[in-house]
């Protein structure tokens, strides 16, 4: 089941990137002056300083990758819409399926349904869980990206109304407000992907378990890429060994939401059991 989750997920985040690719060409060129400012000119504002003409600019992959989604981002929305909608549906398919497993839902009984009726609202519900979880990953990711340039920008400029959320604490408050988004997005998984609906608090500690082993993947990731993943090595191994990481990464979190799912049936079934004991007892 992580495997599958994965290839789903892998296939969802091609189209997903370029719709978010193509919203950040919106928003550089509508703070860059409209559609009139050069596409060559047009992104080299929002990087640091670096030699654009010679062959070992560290962004000028990143640059050219942007230019051509802005030159071609008409034709790229007809094309990267429908397939995200598509394979992101199908990935909470996968999900509302792997979750149905681990629930044990097939051993419940259920009423007898039509089957395009079941399909129509099996997809229905994967759309809904789309939308919520998108909107819960970008703010989370907004969030968590605000807190990390304001704590490298804000000894340099720091607005004294604002000093608070650019100090220890405020920093730590910021990270736990981002945490707090990711077991959001992990508890609306839990509890509204799969037909079995589950007691929020039994969600709400899967959830919680979830994310704190998705952030320590997400750290490790993130410290590798600082240390040993190179842009301009001569190999290029350091970049291909982070891109089977990063795929890696992303089979993990499959692993860790599965259990996840696991630990909160266990903990279901365990609080059966005691009311169990309790009845008879």
């Amino acid at each position: 089941m992580a495997s599958a989750l994965t290839f789903d997920a892998l296939l969802a985040a091609v189209p997903f990137v370029l719709l978010v690719l193509i919203a950040l060409t919106h928003v550089a060129q509508a703070v860059a002056g409209g559609p009139a400012v050069d596409p060559t000119a047009l992104f080299h504002r929002f990087f640091p300083p670096h030699a654009s003409d010679t062959e070992q600019d560290p962004f000028g992959l990143v640059e050219r990758l942007l230019i051509g989604v802005s030159r071609n981002r008409g034709a790229i929305s007809l094309y990267a819409i429908p397939a995200f909608v598509w394979f992101s549906t199908r990935l909470f398919a996968g999900v509302r399926t792997s979750l149905n497993d681990v629930y044990d839902v097939s051993a419940r009984p259920a009423p007898p349904r039509n089957f395009v009726f079941t399909w129509l609202a099996g997809k229905l519900r994967d759309a809904g869980m789309v939308v919520g979880t998108v909107v819960l990953f970008l703010a989370n990711t907004t969030l968590s990206t605000v807190v990390t340039i304001a704590w490298a920008r804000g000894s340099e400029r720091v607005i004294p109304q604002l000093a608070f959320f650019f100090s220890t604490v405020g920093r730590l408050l910021g990270e736990l407000l981002a945490f707090g988004f990711s077991v959001s997005l992990f508890y609306v998984t839990y509890r509204y992907a799969s037909v079995r609906r589950l007691p929020w608090r039994t969600a709400l500690l899967a959830s919680t378990f979830t994310a704190l082993l998705f952030e320590a993947a997400k750290r490790m990731y993130a410290l590798y890429l600082a240390h040993f993943a190179s842009v301009g090595s001569a190999g290029g191994d350091a970049n291909i060994g982070a891109a089977v990481l990063f795929i890696l990464w992303v089979y993990y979190t499959a692993i860790v939401f599965l259990l996840g799912g696991v630990f909160a049936e266990t903990w279901e079934l365990r609080n059966m059991q005691q009311r169990q004991r309790t009845i008879l007892g």
